[in-house]
């Protein structure tokens, strides 16, 4: 089972329990249950010891309308989504530093009945040095690692020698079928031949099972991170990921800005 698969099974398994009854009527506890085991997949980080560690912090947007009703019947919904991410995390053999904590949130651009889960390494003021009596040096400088981490430039694909693909959403999906977010018009591709993911702040590309194969760079991979210069040969269709460079500080500003991918803006992906 690939990593893909695995959090998606861990997905339908919590739904199988009191998860589902809490969006009855209003969300699909499936979609909602998936969107969080991929929020914290995209987001764990490892310790140098090897320890798999979970984020603590999540953001679930709802389209206003649902957020009022939902929260009217169900005032305490944040604090029993916590406790599912803890489940969560368990079940995929996360290690979580401190209990989890969820918000909930209206969002306008949040189609009705649909929802968008964001995950990030964000502690409180005092909650990381809090956490270090329950965790060692190395725990520590993964969790530090993990939110001063800021991506290298702006990622993109070139598709074909022409065309440039900016990569901004979280999960992109690649193939021949007319729901991927890349479609390749190839009959050597498979319809839902790869993906694209977001963690560690950079990007990690899978093969989603295609019967054509995926290489980088003329080796065979299942799951590679990418790095700019990669060249990706889907069943011998060629793409090259790449970076743009940071745009440098105005001169004379006072401090320099942190430039990254926002995870809690609107204009932020969504798979």
């Amino acid at each position: 089972m690939n990593g893909i698969d695995r959090f998606e099974t861990l997905a339908e398994r919590l739904v199988e329990g009191t998860f589902a009854r809490l969006f009855a009527g209003y969300l699909h506890p499936l979609e909602v249950a998936t969107h969080l085991a991929r929020a914290m997949e995209d987001h764990q980080v490892r310790a140098p010891d090897g320890t798999p560690l979970a984020p603590t912090h999540y953001w679930i947007y709802l389209h206003p309308q649902d957020f009022g009703s939902l929260i009217a019947d169900r005032p305490t919904l944040a604090d029993e989504l916590a406790e599912h991410v803890a489940a969560l995390a368990k079940g995929a053999d996360l290690v979580l530093v401190a209990p989890p904590t969820v918000s909930v949130e209206p969002l306008l651009n949040v189609p009705s009945h649909s929802v968008r889960v964001e995950a990030r390494w964000e502690p409180e003021e005092g909650e990381l040095a809090g956490a270090t009596r329950e965790m060692g040096d190395e725990e520590q400088a993964a969790v530090q690692a993990a939110v001063a981490e800021e991506p290298q430039g702006q990622p993109f694909l070139i598709v074909g020698g022409q065309r440039h693909v900016e990569l901004v959403d979280a999960v992109v999906s690649i193939g021949r079928a007319l729901d991927n977010d890349i479609i390749l018009e190839d009959r050597r591709v498979s319809r839902h031949h790869a993906q694209l993911r977001r963690r560690y702040g950079r990007y990690v590309l899978y093969d989603a099972g295609s019967s054509g194969g995926t290489t980088i760079n003329g080796y065979p991979v299942q799951e590679c991170v990418l790095q700019p210069g990669d060249v990706i040969s889907l069943a011998g269709v060629e793409l090259v990921y790449g970076q743009d460079p940071l745009p440098a500080p105005e001169p004379g500003e006072g401090d320099t800005p942190t430039l990254g991918l926002d995870p809690l803006s609107p204009t932020s992906g969504e798979e």
